[in-house]
């Protein structure tokens, strides 16, 4: 295994590439996407790919990890011809520093929300699944989105400091939810879980009562909102392209206003036999919590 102790131009062979990948691995790091990997193999075999490509490791402790340049070694290593790349190397004094400097590099190939938690080790911290995590982090995007669709715009950094804020709320929903040998992965949709969080937030109590027999539907009634909200969310499927539904487009606007309409009833202590969504572009109404909705024109 050969270290680089400085920042450097290093004339990288395959062998060396398979060594580095060997050796010097950040655990954490994302699933190799062969797919890309072998888009650089044919870059690199008709001499398109560009001398002097950096590549990053840190070095932690007597380690040194690789946080940048998985694929490219690997295209290395399988075109079997040498290529000249840019080593950046860095200091970190703990892990953490090694998942951040990990998390923001975005040559190539962006890093998603999922590689950057999972960098992190951020869903064990909150004590969440990676796939909560996720969740959670789709739901915040979306309320941030206006409840509409989920906000492109928001930078990755914020949205993990997100997750970590909404810890509470998060880890209550799905305790609340969980049925026995069932996961209900139809409340987890960002439309629905995003509603949930806030209610969680502003309305603890209630919200326990009410997302635990959505869930559930232990002896229901049938005018009761919560029986209204399982069949709904049973039988409503968000999908691309137009689907009607009481004349109304399903759309994961629709779907949050519907869960608010709902909850609206429950908080309210209004019986509901039928769920009304006028207008899925209004701004949202969750009584008990600060989105107050708009009066109507």
């Amino acid at each position: 295994m050969i270290q680089i102790h400085s920042s450097q131009q290093v004339h990288v062979t395959p062998e060396l590439a398979g060594d580095w990948l060997q050796h010097n691995i950040f655990a954490r790091q994302r699933t190799m996407r062969p797919r890309h990997r072998d888009t650089l193999v044919q870059e690199i075999q008709a001499g398109r790919f560009i001398q002097g490509t950096q590549i990053h490791f840190v070095r932690f402790r007597s380690e040194q990890l690789l946080v940048n340049g998985q694929h490219t070694l690997a295209a290395i290593e399988k075109s079997g011809i040498p290529v000249t790349l840019s080593v950046l190397i860095s200091n970190a004094e703990t892990m953490d520093e090694v998942a951040e400097l990990y998390s923001r590099h975005d040559n190539h190939l962006s890093r998603s929300i999922l590689d950057a938690i999972k960098a992190r080790d951020l869903h064990n911290q909150i004590g969440m699944s990676l796939n909560q995590a996720m969740r959670v982090a789709s739901a915040l995007r979306f309320i941030q989105g206006g409840f509409r669709r989920p906000d492109g715009s928001v930078c990755r950094e914020n949205v993990l400091a997100d997750i970590q804020e909404w810890e509470e709320e998060g880890n209550a929903f799905f305790e609340a939810i969980q049925r026995p040998g069932n996961d209900p992965v139809l409340l987890t949709k960002a439309a629905v879980l995003s509603v949930g969080l806030v209610t969680f937030r502003h309305q603890e109590v209630k919200a326990q009562e009410f997302w635990r027999q959505v869930s559930l539907d232990d002896g229901l009634r049938m005018n009761d909102p919560r029986k209204l909200l399982h069949e709904f969310i049973e039988l409503t499927r968000v999908k691309q392209g137009p689907i009607m539904r009481g004349g109304n487009v399903v759309t994961s606007a629709y779907v949050a206003r519907a869960t608010a309409v709902v909850w609206n009833a429950f908080f309210s202590g209004t019986p509901l036999t039928r769920i009304n969504v006028p207008d899925p572009n209004r701004e949202i109404l969750i009584k008990g919590t600060p989105y107050k909705g708009m009066k109507s024109a």
